[in-house]
């Protein structure tokens, strides 16, 4: 079977395979060491933000939080006296009636009690807030993937509790050619399909272009983020993209059937013009450089052909060079 090459307008389109990701994923730990008195959630719960997740005995806690909060109001019933004092001293030292040396000293001592009422309050801040730490909140909104963790157990600050995944959006990475670094990046638009809901097609745009990428495969990653309000995605799902970087524009360039490739083992391609009269054809091989695949249709790089140039697009796995052929028409 013979087509030939053209020039006509083609909408540039890639279709390329990524895996779904978390936007977010957080190992939850505890602020401080002690004892799980309770774990208030379980595997799979949706969790908002800022929401208990597990609690800590707070006897020791508690007990030194009464402790310091004691010493504080001793301290302040002590600076109060000291200030009582130094006040009387200021008027019987104002009238000449004690030497000056007492009206320093009582001066002193309130300066004193003020400086450890200061210490004494830093510590009774540092207890509340450990007490505080005792309750362990979720950081943001997501979905309970891990329970690490059981009522009962000692656990220290390194220790997880909990994982937590943030699914209000989802994230799917996708490796794209670096021949069209320039043509993918934030905005271009997407249709993002999940194998696991293949009626479900989101329409949306590309988030960010990554600056890594992959060598070896001449790939970089353009990462799409997808809503998921109802939460129908999930991580670890398979995806298709279809990415438009001229939206839906088409412009118009030189193409050929994608059959009418031979793919060579170093990754190049190739393809049989024909060329002769119709009584007298032959066969050659011509080397291509294919800018993207659209479809059932490869556009290449100008140069190689020119369009109206018939090409063998059926049976041209075992051709070789200057080989005689004729045209045989497919039966209708």
């Amino acid at each position: 079977m013979v087509g030939q090459a053209e020039v006509a307008p083609v909408a540039q389109r890639l279709v390329l395979s990524g895996t779904t990701t978390a936007r977010r994923v957080s190992m939850i730990s505890p602020l401080a060491d002690g004892l799980v008195s309770a774990i208030l959630v379980d595997v799979g719960d949706h969790v908002e933000a800022n929401q208990v997740l597990a609690r800590f005995d707070p006897v020791l806690a508690r007990h030194d939080l009464a402790t310091a909060e004691a010493s504080l109001a001793e301290g302040m019933a002590q600076l109060a006296e000291a200030e009582r004092q130094r006040d009387e001293a200021a008027e019987v030292h104002a009238e000449e009636l004690i030497a000056g040396t007492v009206y320093e000293s009582a001066i002193a001592e309130a300066n004193v009690r003020r400086a450890a009422v200061a210490r004494l309050q830093a510590e009774y801040d540092r207890r509340r807030e450990l007490l505080d730490r005792h309750t362990v909140r979720a950081p943001f909104p997501g979905i309970v993937a891990r329970k690490l963790a059981e009522a009962g157990q000692w656990v220290q600050r390194s220790d997880a509790l909990l994982e937590l995944v943030d699914t209000d959006v989802v994230r799917v990475d996708v490796p794209v050619p670096q021949r069209r670094y320039a043509d993918v990046g934030p905005g271009t638009p997407a249709t993002v399909t999940f194998d696991a809901l293949p009626d479900g097609p989101v329409e949306t745009t590309v988030t960010t272009r990554l600056a890594v990428g992959d060598p070896a495969a001449r790939t970089f990653l353009a990462r799409i983020d997808v809503p998921n309000p109802d939460l129908d995605f999930a991580p670890g799902m398979s995806a298709r993209v279809l990415l438009r970087p001229d939206g839906d524009a088409a412009e118009s360039v030189l193409h050929v059937p994608r059959d009418s490739l031979v793919r060579l083992p170093d990754g190049s391609h190739r393809l049989w013009r024909v060329s002769g009269s119709d009584d007298d054809l032959s066969v050659q091989a011509v080397a291509v450089e294919v800018i993207r695949f659209t479809g059932s249709v490869a556009v290449i790089a100008p140069g190689s052909l020119e369009a109206g140039e018939r090409i063998v697009v059926r049976g041209n796995e075992s051709l070789t060079a200057d080989q005689r052929v004729r045209i045989v028409e497919p039966p209708s």
